[in-house]
């Protein structure tokens, strides 16, 4: 009976165990799936809007208009491409001519590895920027052979005629060193399936699978990877269809998650190590048949007490039966007086002696029960339950904690619908908390239920908001009184979101710069000057407008208008 017992207690945790210990490996590594995708995201939203900007720089046209070349417009450029490459953190930046003739580049002033003169008109980014979109490519550089994402913006002069194309290259491969986790590894393909980057170096520039003649032709014909060969991991397979499986490399088996990026074509995999599953079904079986043992060995203590309890007992009835026998003639009624006596003293000797028998034991059940009573289904049902109960909460709550890198990743179409404005905000705020919460500001909100709704796409909404909310709170910084007010009202027909700061203010020459692109009043490293510039393009895209001044208490005001909606979003 023990050991069927035993058995099926066993079994039973073997499989509860298993289960949890996969849930919560799945639900780890898809955070961590979720979490690389959106570094990713973020990172080439960043400088998505840059190569656009910089195409309207006047000397940018003046150039490819010129028939001759003008050396000092030339030098001038490349002097603010350069500098532009500097406060930006890209890799390069560099003007093609519409026949993929490079003219300016950042990097003007390096002998062997500047882009001046070089043709790339191969490169699809530069195709695709000629066809009027927005380039996007990844590969190997021809010129420097280091790994980088381009964007490239077509250059239009004043009828629309394409007459350049300006690329912005990105050194997105620094992103590996931030994957170095204990026990999963990262990798990212192209539309090929050839591992471009990832944590694990002997992973690179090899392919999910055996590359076909027809595909390493074209990456030749692009130059994506230079003149490397491409061969397949030599252990490891995975299965680019499958969302979710396991997979092993020969030594480890892993857990592989895997999203798509649809905006750049890459596809993310994340390979949790799945060790930790065993290690937890081990583990687990070893404790429990430990405390199974214990549960066993407590009560056969305890039936043991009992029976030599109950040996004592009819011993002593037994010799007490005898003597009563003996001396009954003799005794009459005050034997019985005597037997009965003797009966209470013998119980009140076993009650102390079973009060130390059982007092060490019934404590070590007391302090194991806690742990055991999962285990004790059979017979104890209620405190199994509760337990197992209190590990599915304790698992539950691990669960919700990542989850939070999604979503101002999330990446709009730029649709112009009803909005909620109250929504929107809440949701910036949410973003914003952990900032504010580090601070000791002073937020004050005054929200009028007329100014609600509003025509805008709701991500853009999300983004202005937080860019307003994050520079009021750099602002503020040096005060000794933080306070930011936010006022939501409504007015002919335009409702509008005014963030005031009680900082320093806009100085008068800084005024007509704010909304500039590269116009920074931070220090190089802690602003790259495109917030509020992207914010201002992003507000008037929406059909709305964002101004500046600064309040007569002090401090900076900006000002969101936008188109106000009748009703509530669909």
């Amino acid at each position: 009976m023990a050991l069927l017992f035993s058995g099926v207690t066993l079994l039973t945790v073997y499989y509860a165990v298993r289960q949890n210990a996969e849930q919560r490996l799945q639900q780890e590594t898809d955070a961590l799936t979720q979490q690389v995708a959106a570094q990713l995201e973020a990172e080439l939203a960043k400088y998505a809007y840059l190569p656009g900007l910089l195409a309207e720089n006047p000397d940018v046209q003046l150039l490819l208009q010129s028939p001759q070349a003008d050396a000092a417009l030339a030098a001038r450029l490349n002097q603010m491409l350069e500098k532009a490459n500097r406060i930006t953190g890209a890799s390069d930046i560099y003007l093609l001519r519409p026949d993929g003739l490079t003219i300016a580049a950042s990097n003007w002033d390096q002998e062997e590895a500047s882009f001046i003169g070089k043709d790339f008109s191969f490169r699809p980014y530069f195709q695709q920027a000629m066809q009027g979109r927005l380039g996007r490519y990844y590969a190997l550089g021809t010129t420097s052979g280091e790994r980088g994402y381009y964007l490239a913006s077509p250059v239009r002069n004043s009828t629309g005629t394409i007459t350049g194309v300006m690329t912005v290259k990105i050194n997105i491969s620094l992103h590996e060193a931030n994957w170095q986790w204990r026990s999963a590894h990262c990798i990212v393909t192209d539309p090929e399936g050839v591992v471009f980057l990832s944590s694990n170096p002997a992973w690179r520039l090899h392919s999910l699978q055996t590359l076909s003649p027809a595909v390493l032709a074209s990456l030749r014909k692009n130059h994506r990877y230079a003149d490397l060969q491409i061969p397949p991991l030599p252990n490891l397979r995975l299965d680019p269809a499958a969302a979710s499986q396991y997979a092993t490399d020969g030594v480890r088996q892993y857990l592989a998650q895997r999203l798509a990026m649809a905006s750049a074509g890459w596809t993310v995999y994340v390979l949790n190590d799945a060790s930790s599953i065993t290690h937890s079904v081990v583990l687990t079986l070893l404790l429990t048949t430990f405390m199974l043992a214990l549960t066993l060995l407590l009560l056969y203590l305890l039936w043991k007490n009992q029976r030599q309890r109950r040996e004592y007992e009819q011993e002593a009835r037994e010799e007490l039966e005898a003597k009563v026998e003996e001396r009954t003639r003799e005794l009459g009624h005050t034997q019985k007086e005597l037997v009965q006596a003797a009966k209470m003293a013998a119980l009140g000797q076993l009650s102390a002696g079973i009060n130390h028998e059982l007092n060490n034991p019934l404590t070590a059940i007391r302090a194991y029960a806690d742990n055991a009573a999962q285990f004790l289904d059979i017979g104890k049902p209620d405190i199994a339950r509760h337990n197992l109960t209190e590990i599915i909460g304790l698992t539950e709550r691990m669960a919700a904690i990542t989850r939070q890198l999604k979503t101002f990743s999330r990446k709009s179409a730029g649709q112009i619908e009803t909005c909620d404005l109250h929504r929107a905000l809440d949701s910036a705020l949410s973003i914003m908390q952990p900032k504010l919460a580090q601070t000791h500001i002073v937020l004050e909100q005054q929200r009028a239920e007329g100014a609600r709704f509003v025509q805008a796409d709701q991500v853009w909404l999300e983004q202005i908001l937080v860019n307003l909310l994050s520079n009021a709170a750099e602002a503020v910084q040096e005060q000794t009184d933080q306070r930011i007010w936010i006022t939501l009202q409504q007015a002919d027909g335009q409702t509008c979101v005014a963030v005031r700061d009680n900082g320093p203010g806009i100085s008068r020459q800084a005024m007509p710069h704010v909304f500039e692109a590269f116009f920074t009043t931070k220090t190089i490293g802690k602003g790259l000057g495109l917030g509020l510039s992207i914010s201002y393009r992003l507000a008037r895209d929406m059909h709305g407008d964002l101004s500046v001044g600064n309040a007569p208490e002090g401090g900076a005001v900006f000002t969101l208008s936008l188109p106000s909606a009748n009703g509530s979003p669909p």
